[in-house]
């Protein structure tokens, strides 16, 4: 079975996304979730870092916000196909201002270790997991069709900018102020994005047999989820594409841009942060081309085609030795980030049936975030055994290449997808 096309009903023509409440709203719920977000992390990361010197528990922290991502990511995508997505994000995001406005009367009050902030990473973890899905399902119920990829763009460009700037505004705000002041500012950014969230309206439908699948057992809503995804080949390919593309190169880029910086380039901190800076401004311009060009027909191609150049480019990037060559190839690979992301997350959005749309979404989440701990265990073995990062990355750019000439050849439903 192949992803079916739900046709909504005809009306009058949708306003300019920008002229549309219910997008500007989600936008700005967007705008200061992520901010609030990318503020904490790097206040927390700092914080571990800077005050208490705990440099190698930073990790624990890491895993506390994954893992329950990971795992409970399935679960929040059977309820946002089930109750109310604004109310999910609306919840999402107000307990997470409470967590945030905890940790700050913490430190005023309280004796702060590294086992709170694993609490408050676990708990930001698990809300994350019902908030995506949620999110992802939402914004097809407020544009058209034709402005779901230029509504993607923004939401995109919109995240990407703000894990730019919110950094740099925390370390400045660290700076001139304190740790208070900052994670003080996660708690309002993150109410700011509750309240917005509940100024969106969306029609309330009520289809036959709600009441009966309200009741049902959420479990077996789970499983159907997941056989919805089996029996489609363009689900299963968009899936594979991300399994392979977290799988091959995450890692390797993650955890292998020190290594590289410092062995292969022989540089510093400094041409790090420009490399990661690279890395963040690419997809950022990627994020504008897509949403510039709306693309509407041959997405499917397209996407296959951004996955092999994608893959080239993480190859070419394994034989730079100059920081000149390293910084202009690592800011290509960024920018296809964006081009094969937002098609795939428009196509899904565009195509599949409104009540399983949380589910796959999901699902495609797990796919995304579930190998990322897998590449590091297996960048990490191969890297003690002795293979040097630029031949890890070499073989994970290779292999993406010859996945998309497969999927290309052995899946036209992809391939002709508009």
């Amino acid at each position: 079975m192949e992803a079916v096309v739900e046709q909504k009903p005809q009306g009058e023509l949708a306003p300019a996304i920008w002229k549309n409440r219910n997008f500007l709203f989600l936008w700005i719920a967007g705008l200061c979730s992520s901010f609030g977000l990318a503020i904490f992390m790097f206040s927390e990361a700092w914080y571990v870092v800077e005050v208490m010197g705990l440099e190698a528990s930073l990790g624990l922290v890491f895993i506390a916000s994954s893992v329950p991502r990971v795992l409970f990511m399935m679960i929040g995508g059977a309820v946002a196909d089930r109750f109310s997505k604004n109310f999910i994000m609306f919840l999402s995001d107000i307990l997470r201002a409470g967590v945030a406005v905890a940790l700050v009367l913490w430190l005023l009050f309280g004796d702060v270790t590294i086992w709170s902030f694993v609490l408050f990473a676990l708990i930001f973890g698990i809300l994350d997991a019902f908030f995506w899905p949620a999110s992802g399902g939402l914004l097809p119920a407020l544009v058209s069709k034709e402005q779901l990829t230029r509504a993607n763009s923004v939401i995109q460009m919109t995240s990407q900018s703000s894990f730019i700037l919110g950094p740099m505004l925390a370390g400045a705000v660290i700076a001139l102020g304190s740790y208070v002041f900052a994670f003080s500012m996660t708690a309002a950014l993150l109410a700011i994005a509750s309240i917005a969230i509940l100024l969106i309206r969306t029609s309330k439908k009520k289809a036959e047999g709600g009441e009966q699948e309200a009741a049902s057992d959420l479990f077996k809503s789970i499983k159907e989820g997941i056989a919805y995804v089996k029996e489609s080949s363009f689900l299963l390919a968009l899936i594979l594409f991300a399994v392979f593309i977290n799988l091959f190169m995450v890692g390797p880029l993650q955890m292998g841009l020190p290594l590289f910086v410092k062995n292969v380039l022989g540089g510093n901190s400094l041409d790090f942060s420009y490399l990661e800076g690279m890395l963040a401004g690419g997809m950022l311009l990627g994020s504008i081309l897509i949403g510039v060009l709306n693309v509407q027909k041959r997405r499917g191609l397209l996407v296959i085609a951004a996955v092999g150049i994608n893959g080239l480019f993480f190859t070419l990037f394994s034989f730079t030795n100059e920081l000149w060559q390293s910084l202009a190839l690592i800011a290509l690979l960024g920018s296809t980030f964006s081009i094969i992301n937002i098609p795939i997350i428009t196509a899904i959005q565009a195509t599949i049936k409104e009540e399983m749309l949380g589910r796959v979404m999901s699902l495609l989440s797990m796919a995304s975030l579930g190998l990322v701990p897998v590449s590091f265990a297996v960048t990490s073995l191969f890297l003690s055994v002795g293979v040097d990062i630029t031949t890890i990355m070499l073989v994970g750019g290779g292999l993406i290449v010859l996945l998309s000439i497969v999927i290309y050849t052995k899946v036209p439903g992809l391939r002709n997808f508009d």
